[in-house]
């Protein structure tokens, strides 16, 4: 029997499995393993493997390690229902990774306030496995080996789902799925439970696709949605009895809540001819030379070129449909599959790192599906190609239509090995791709496909612009690891940029510059050459103060979430912490942490800054976070209800003990505390009689600063006022500009509208200023506009002194502060405050500071 040791996917608590709150969990029910309460906002690969699938929702993982054993990374409780907001996935299904590669981060603020638990786990889901050795109750390092696996053998290939008996032992049932999320773990895990109470198979069909129902990962893999038509089916003795109970199951919910009125699935295509390529759509004729134009499309990957359009627009493949007969059609179809299969594996020889997309498509090639209706046509008299163009076509449709982004992208693997196999049957060598492009290319495709990237010579292709795709589809993977700028979802007006054609392609922006003037060119030119240059220069001087180029000073901190923070943010240059998020000591736990915890947690944080200042955010949930041992009443909007500072005067103990540790720090004068959601001077004057009533029993002389966030319009319209009972303000521009544009951050209809460059965000900004300004009160920004470098020059122009951003950018901010002078900065801001909107702002900062 072969042991594996996993590692650590994330840092933090680990735990036992059984204090997870989910019962699903808890109860062993979709796997065996152990869990941990994150300090990091990372999931790396635990083991050496190949991702089996990203959950449509981007909030779980699962990985087949080296031996078989399929390993499911689940980050937080009830995350499903954020349908992949907060989240970023940083892998494919099908990918190769090494322990420790990263695989999905996450907005810990996002993801923190609007999930049930950030308590994440880590479950081998699949038979034939025992796990042991689980370290828990105990702090642990991602990658440190936390776990050991035994069973299966080293180079396992996946289990085959279970072979069907007869018709006779078999049964059915078809039922509508009516839970809002689909088969996510927890539904996913109840009905495998009471699938393995049958001997013999059960399956799950939906869409077309069967799967092994004793598989919670095959069950997710599904991609299920509301409405989804499930047949189950079950062999063996007892199989209707097992089918009528999971049809039951499945109706009830299988513990999730059911939505009723469940929309019907869409119908399946009909079998028919491939689609005949479409009219050609009024696109207009290609643009001149020197007519300088902006086309706008999605970022897929960061970055910015100067080259030379070339492109590379598919014509649709003509195909004769009679064939000449199985006879010949047959081994015709078999010589051009063979042909193809050969191809893929002399591209996984050239980006073996990458192999493992390459062995997906020799994977799809082998698909039952695609191969036998392929046969099935060419023996009805249909030729070889029109067969396998009518079965690829199909599969991708299905695909494409999917509502998971994911697995629409997957569409493009199947539309590859269409071109492929067609290139194939017409005597054609096989493709080249894109390596014999000149250097300096900008090729501009429908959709680059991962095939064409398979033989680039390093140099020659400087940018990818596509019609099409989606960015985490397996070409803009490839593309990634080339390090070449690709923008997807150009949309047809790119069909008008001419051969040739200078264009500069920003894939920071997501845009595309036709015909830029000369002095365009070569202005960009410079920049991307000094970009790479500064990248360097930026992290050695990252430890010095940061002041603007005519020495203002501007003081650069960092938010800070853990202890573990604190050194990575000294390392990249962090002045001090602007933010302290101290819900990481109160979530997840059945009592309050006492105050000799508290204390210890950020005297370790102090002493880790050094002697820097540390801004102590007081606790900061409510009823979207609930506490089990803090009663709060369930609200139909908690944004707008007990949230912050009403929570701590509501629960004056519980504030009174957070106060009392964050006095204790030493040295003295380190810590400022600060107060979240501040609506009136009222509030802040509560809390700061509590702060002198605890300081006098502790007998401590010295005085703290108390502060107050500015997060809620009313807030910064009365910010002189709160100023007298405030010592320094602090902005949180991602609360604020939600309840200005009165747009739910966490909604995904709204969420992409939402900009803190908006004029109104800016003004409430300057107000916020001007009201501080008169009684000589700092006012710095902590939120997301903080790490925004288009943001800073405006914030500083608008009279911001203190800027407090995510570690990771703190080098590269400031480095452009100090290219900074506050006449322009003032400028500037001044004209973003008669803007008409959010895009209007960021047009004026990039004109005035081209090199953003």
């Amino acid at each position: 029997m072969t042991a594996i040791t996993l590692a650590a996917p994330l840092a933090g608590w680990a735990m036992p499995l059984d204090e997870v709150p989910d019962p699903a969990f808890a109860q062993g029910l979709v796997g065996t393993g152990m869990a941990i309460d994150p300090t990091v906002n990372e999931l790396r690969s635990p083991c050496d493997g190949v991702v089996l699938s990203i959950h449509r929702a981007r909030h779980a993982c699962t990985v087949r390690s080296t031996t078989g054993a399929e390993v499911l990374l689940h980050l937080g409780v009830d995350t499903v229902g954020l349908n992949g907001e907060g989240f970023t996935a940083h892998a494919a299904d099908g990918q190769a990774v090494k322990t420790g590669d990263l695989l999905i981060s996450f907005d810990m603020d996002t993801v923190g306030r609007r999930a049930h638990s950030l308590v994440s786990m880590m479950v081998v889901v699949n038979d034939g496995f025992t796990v042991d050795g689980q370290t828990v109750n105990r702090e642990v390092a991602a990658g440190v080996p936390v776990m050991t696996v035994h069973g299966g053998s080293a180079g396992a290939a996946p289990s085959e789902a279970p072979v069907g008996a007869s018709s006779a032992d078999s049964a059915e049932r078809t039922v509508r799925l009516p839970i809002a999320h689909g088969l996510h773990a927890r539904p996913a895990a109840a009905l495998v439970a009471a699938a393995k109470a049958h001997p013999g198979a059960v399956t799950i069909l939906c869409r077309g696709r069967s799967v092994n129902a004793k598989s919670v990962v095959a069950l997710m893999g599904l991609g299920t949605v509301l409405g989804d038509e499930l047949t189950v089916r079950a062999a063996g003795p007892g199989a209707q009895g097992v089918v009528e109970t999971i049809a039951g199951l499945i109706g009830s919910g299988l513990g999730d809540p059911v939505v009723e009125g469940a929309a019907a699935a869409p119908a399946a295509a009909p079998r028919s001819a491939p689609t005949p390529a479409p009219a050609e759509e009024e696109i207009g004729p290609p643009f001149a030379a020197g007519e300088e134009v902006l086309v706008k499309g999605t970022i897929a990957v960061p970055g910015v070129t100067v080259g030379t359009a070339v492109r590379r627009f598919r014509t649709a493949v003509r195909v004769v449909e009679q064939g000449d007969g199985p006879a010949v059609e047959e081994p015709r179809l078999h010589r051009a599959l063979d042909s193809v299969i050969a191809g893929l594996a002399d591209a996984a020889r050239r980006m073996p790192e990458h192999a493992a997309i390459f062995q997906a498509h020799r994977e799809l090639l082998d698909d039952p599906e695609l191969l036998d209706g392929a046969l099935a046509d060419i023996r009805a008299g249909k030729s070889a190609g029109w067969a396998w163009q009518r079965v690829t076509q199909g599969q991708a449709e299905v695909l494409a239509a999917m509502a998971d982004p994911r697995m629409a992208e997957r569409a493009a693997d199947l539309r590859d090995l269409e071109q492929q196999v067609l290139a194939a049957l017409a005597g054609k060598a096989p493709s080249v791709g894109l390596a014999e492009l000149p250097a300096g290319s900008v090729v501009l495709a429908d959709e680059i496909l991962p095939s064409d990237l398979a033989g680039v010579p390093a140099g020659r292709l400087a940018g990818i612009g596509m019609v099409h795709g989606g960015p985490t589809s397996h070409a803009v993977i490839l593309a990634a690891a080339l390090g070449v700028p690709t923008i997807v979802a150009l949309g047809r007006q790119v069909e008008r940029v001419p051969d040739g054609a200078p264009v500069v392609l920003d894939g920071n922006r997501g845009e595309l510059h036709v015909f830029p003037p000369e002095e365009a060119l070569d202005t960009t030119r410079k920049a991307v050459a000094a970009r790479i240059a500064r990248r360097e220069v930026n992290r050695r001087t990252a430890s010095e103060d940061c002041r603007t180029a005519d020495g203002t000073r501007i003081e650069v901190f960092a938010n800070l979430g853990r202890v573990s923070d604190a050194p990575v943010a000294v390392a990249e240059g962090a002045e001090g912490c602007g933010l302290l998020r101290t819900e990481f000591l109160f979530l997840e736990r059945q009592s309050a942490p006492t105050e000799d915890e508290q204390h210890r947690q950020y005297q370790q944080i102090a002493d880790a800054l050094g002697g820097r200042p540390v801004i102590i955010r007081t606790l900061d949930v409510g009823g979207d976070k609930p506490l089990p041992y803090l009663p709060l009443p369930k609200e139909e909007n908690p944004v707008l209800g007990l949230r912050g500072v009403r929570v701590g005067l509501r629960e004056p103990e519980l504030l009174r003990a957070q106060i009392r540790a964050i006095l204790r720090v030493k040295p003295v004068g380190v810590c400022r505390i600060m107060v979240p959601m501040i609506t009136s001077p009222s509030e802040l004057q509560a809390v700061r009689a509590m702060v002198d009533e605890e300081r006098a029993t502790l007998g401590r002389a010295e005085p703290i600063d108390v502060g107050a966030m500015i997060e809620v319009p009313a807030a910064a319209l009365i910010a002189d006022r709160i100023c007298t009972v405030a010592d320094f303000l602090s902005i949180g521009t991602n609360d604020l500009t939600q309840y200005v544009l009165a747009m739910d951050r966490g909604n995904p209809h709204v969420a992409a509208q939402l900009d803190a460059l908006h004029p109104g965000v800016l003004r409430l900004i300057r107000q916020t200023v001007a009201g501080a300004s008169g009684l000589g009160r700092m006012v710095a920004v902590c939120g997301g506009s903080a790490s925004d470098p288009m943001a800073a020059p405006l914030l500083i122009g608008l009279g911001v002194t203190e800027l407090s951003a995510t570690p990771a950018v703190i080098a590269d901010l400031k480095a452009f502060i100090r290219t900074l002078r506050l006449d322009d900065c003032r400028r500037v801001a001044e004209a973003a405050l008669m803007a008409d909107s959010a895009d209007e702002v960021r047009r004026l900062v990039a004109e005035t500071w081209p090199a953003l």
